[in-house]
């Protein structure tokens, strides 16, 4: 499973410690004394076979690994690691499952379920782009046939100037009283030194006016000058005043002239190694015997051909769109697109909305920052070993329900299982090393409700970003990966479908058009007992 990739990885060896869980959090959680995004350690991860724990049956120095890359998903990154100078979060388990404050304060999850890292949450994520002239999609990130750098196509919405220790990056300066920050009715005019590089809709991190109610955080609503900023104030009647600073750099908006704009649910990572290790072979298979029923189903899936690290094509099936072919390189893709740390994958600097930034606002002088891929190897193992979410124990309604899935079809695409192939082994570093075999994820079935293919489901469920990567994709606006349905049990009270869009599950079903049709038809038709059969068997997964 790994042969296509092991060929791209780049220099650095590891010492691996077999230790106990305690230590391995130590040694995880690096650099503790000189980052300026600190926090407590997060506690142990759960027992193997636990939800949020490894799989069950990982030797003891295979479980070291997994125990290293937990506190390694559980950093709050800053800019002394790379972190930005735009991101989105600042940690991995802010956006899967853990909470704001080292998976402890995950409010957002449904009462039934735990507070640990690698779920789901109700953090959505911003994706935009425009259609060219010739009908290609433009990402606005610089390349392509009509390259327009406008920092697509992510929405970083958080800048590394929050981070006050950087005072060069966050240090414009506002002129002095009296005319430095002036207020008329509630709008407040800000006027710096210098031209700033604001645009309206930004926030603006607003410090130490000498009147206490122009500082805060702001919504940016005009731009008189190049070098004035109105916006909102919280009280009106403030003193003018001025001295103070604001933030240099801010973070990004969708751009005016951008067509296509999309929000999308983080993903669930219970059980992804399972996924990354099924033959290419067996998603293929399916998707021809699938097709060679069209006529009577509605239904033929598309396996989306993409390139890997190496530049070789495979069958993408992570994301939600199957734009990414393998774990490794979803791993890496999240830390160039979401953290903006680059690695050797995905080496080029996000230039925040398109524009150059100040130097202080990234003091990581790697390039790549994650130099030897170090930590996004981490995190992949974590990734790679974390187990997936047992379903509830089966009753008389949950097997009734299960036999109605088969029925009408839905199964089709949400196929049940699939098996791993043989002699699985893990990227320790990028220079070819591998673990020993992983048992259990060889020759292991993977009851994911997954057919790991793309879909078109109609113009209700449009949205995303069309051909990733880089028109190399054949996913359009309304087609999507058949989401896997194991660990739904954990997603209910989050959100359904790819933008959360609802919780109800009768709703994201009906949702269902395009190649789905016949089968919604079926679902519809169903008597009330059948339908909530259904539904109960859907819930227990």
């Amino acid at each position: 499973m790994l042969a296509a990739r092991e060929d791209s990885m780049k220099p650095r060896v590891f010492l691996v410690l077999v230790v106990t869980v305690a230590l391995a959090m130590v040694i995880s959680w690096p650099f503790a004394s000189q980052a300026t995004n600190t926090q407590p350690p997060p506690p142990p991860p759960p027992p193997p076979g636990e939800l949020g724990g490894a799989l069950q049956g990982l030797t003891s120095s295979q479980l070291n690994f997994f125990t290293i890359g937990y506190g390694d998903f559980n950093i709050k990154w800053d800019p002394i690691r790379g972190l930005g100078p735009v991101f989105t979060q600042p940690a991995c388990f802010t956006c899967h499952g853990g909470g704001k404050n080292v998976i402890t304060n995950c409010a957002f999850n449904p009462s039934s379920v735990g507070c640990v890292a690698g779920g789901s949450s109700t953090v959505l994520g911003v994706r935009y782009g425009k259609w060219n002239p010739d009908g290609s999609f433009n990402y606005l990130d610089g390349t392509g046939t009509y390259p327009e750098d406008e920092g697509g196509p992510v929405q970083h919405s958080q800048s590394v100037a929050q981070f006050l220790t950087l005072q060069a990056c966050s240090a414009m300066v506002v002129v002095a009283a009296p005319t430095g920050a002036t207020e008329s009715g509630n709008t407040v005019t800000l006027t710096t030194t210098a031209p700033h590089r604001f645009q309206v809709g930004q926030t603006a991190q607003v410090f130490q006016v000498g009147v206490a109610g122009y500082n805060g955080n702001f919504t940016i609503l005009d731009i008189p000058k190049a070098n004035m900023l109105t916006y909102t104030a919280g009280s009106s009647g403030l003193a003018a005043s001025g001295g103070g600073t604001v933030d240099n750099m801010p973070n990004e908006i969708v751009p005016a002239d951008a067509t296509v704009v999309s929000k999308l649910r983080s993903t669930q990572l219970y059980g992804l190694g399972l996924i990354d290790s099924i033959p290419e072979s067996t998603i293929t298979s399916n998707q021809t015997a699938q097709c060679a029923n069209k006529s009577s189903t509605g239904i033929c899936g598309t396996a989306n051909m993409v390139p890997d690290q190496n530049g070789a094509f495979h069958v993408g099936r992570f994301g939600q769109k199957a734009s990414v072919p393998n774990l490794l390189m979803f791993t890496a893709l999240a830390f160039a697109r979401e953290l903006s740390i680059t690695n050797a994958f995905f080496p080029v600097p996000h230039l925040p909305q398109g524009q150059p930034f100040p130097a202080a606002c990234q003091p990581d002088a790697d390039n790549p920052e994650d130099v030897d891929g170090k930590d996004f190897v981490q995190a992949y193992q974590f990734n790679e070993m974390l187990g997936p979410v047992a379903p509830q124990p089966p009753t008389s309604q949950t097997m009734a329900g299960q036999a109605v899935f088969e029925t009408i079809g839905c199964n089709i695409c949400h196929t049940e299982s699939m098996t791993t192939g043989p002699n699985i082994r893990l990227a320790t570093n990028l220079t070819g090393g591998l673990t020993a075999v992983i048992a259990p994820l060889s020759n292991a079935p993977v009851n994911l409700y997954s057919d790991l293919l793309l879909h078109d489901l109609g113009p209700k469920l449009s949205g995303g970003l069309p051909y990733e990567p880089n028109q190399q994709g054949q996913a359009t606006l309304t087609m999507w990966r058949t989401a896997p349905l194991w660990g739904l049990s954990t997603r209910l009270g989050l959100g359904l479908l790819h933008d959360n869009r609802t919780t109800d599950l009768n709703t994201a079903i009906i949702f269902h058009g395009g190649e789905a049709y016949k089968v919604i038809q079926s679902y519809k038709g169903l008597n009330p007992t059948d339908q909530a059969n259904l539904l109960a068997f859907l819930s227990s997964l």
